[in-house]
């Protein structure tokens, strides 16, 4: 079968490469670009949101039993996430810690670390980046792992079979988009709220994003979809007042339509970024990582620019092997559809929906 291209691949590897580019910044003391009221690597998170909720939206529609929905889910999360937790733990934790590599094992945040296998997020190994301009975090790009999956697992609640998923897909998303205003820009709480070891107002910042993808698939036509009329779209924007709240707004409308529009495009241009893989989820988890140990070694503070470029090549190496030893290894272990003629379709969907 002839696979389909789109640009989706493209998308993701813009988003991850914004994400390290925006890391950058904020692991060196500066103060990163920001459009919109979000920074730079909050934004491509955001899109992140949204292909995964366009993509994941359309494997549920295509096959809605859970139990295989939410292995591919699973196989698409947690190998790769294993893999990073367990190579910060035995290999990069002894080698930049501080301690006696006696105390680092001894201590129980080394071993704490690891809850991050089971989406609760820890950010601390013992010794290691205490001295980083932005000290202890190891990892910080896993905080939204656990928000993505609970979205996966939202997702099935709302959209349960019959004729009115599509208009439950709508309300659901207008209902969480009118909570994130509220918590995020209008009144957002004086302390840091944490539920399951996650910041609530980030995850609420960015939730809404995965249902507003996923009602661009299920509920709202595709043919609305338009890279010219994106990009008018994407002007006017700048006639919006520097309001945090109508931002926000406006953000819910040109983010989703722009970056679906530019991923549905036909005929695809940018159609051969997935040839090589899809190297977006290994950049994603190991980026941070390898900024922070450049900043360790190199002290690359308020040299962002210097931190990014010297970051780039070793992420990358990351990604590459960790899609063809890790990845791709496990995706092959999805499960096919129960309605065999849709199977081709929904292995190459699953295939190429990822998170943050």
């Amino acid at each position: 079968m002839t696979r389909v291209r789109d640009n989706f691949e493209a998308v993701r590897l813009l988003a991850a490469l914004t994400v390290l580019y925006g890391h950058a910044y904020a692991l060196t003391g500066t103060v990163s670009p920001a459009v919109f009221g979000s920074s730079a690597q909050a934004l491509a998170v955001k899109v992140f949101f949204v292909v995964s909720g366009f993509l994941v939206s359309e494997s549920w529609r295509r096959d809605p039993a859970i139990l295989r929905y939410l292995s591919r889910r699973s196989l698409r999360i947690f190998p790769g996430l294993v893999t990073v937790i367990l190579i910060s733990i035995l290999f990069a934790g002894p080698v930049l810690t501080g301690l006696p590599i006696g105390d680092y094992f001894k201590s129980p945040w080394t071993w704490r670390y690891l809850s991050n296998i089971a989406l609760h997020p820890s950010y601390m190994l013992p010794g290691v980046f205490e001295n980083n301009v932005y000290p202890v975090a190891v990892n910080g790009s896993l905080w939204s792992l656990p928000v993505e999956f609970a979205m996966y697992l939202l997702l099935p609640i709302v959209a349960l079979g019959g004729h009115r998923s599509s208009t439950r897909i709508v309300l659901g998303c207008l209902a969480l988009c009118a909570l994130s205003l509220y918590v995020v820009r209008i009144n957002p709480e004086p302390g840091v709220v944490v539920f399951y070891g996650t910041n609530v107002i980030s995850a609420l910042d960015v939730a809404p994003y995965f249902f507003l993808g996923a009602a661009w698939r299920i509920s709202l036509p595709s043919r609305l979809l338009n890279p010219q009329v994106a990009v008018f779209v994407l002007l006017l924007a700048a006639l919006v007042p520097a309001n945090r709240i109508a931002q926000e707004i406006t953000l819910y409308i040109i983010l989703p339509y722009s970056v679906l529009s530019f991923a549905t495009a036909r005929p695809a241009l940018f159609g051969a970024a997935g040839r090589f893989g899809d190297f977006s989820y290994g950049i994603y988890v190991y980026g941070f990582l390898i900024e922070q140990a450049i900043s360790h070694y190199l002290k690359t503070d308020g040299r962002p620019l210097l931190n990014f470029g010297l970051s780039l090549f070793p992420t990358l190496a990351l990604a590459v092997a960790s899609w063809n030893f890790v990845e791709k290894p496990f995706l092959k272990l999805k499960p096919r559809s129960g309605r065999s003629t849709n199977a081709a379709k929904d292995r190459k969907q699953s295939a190429i929906a990822v998170t943050d």
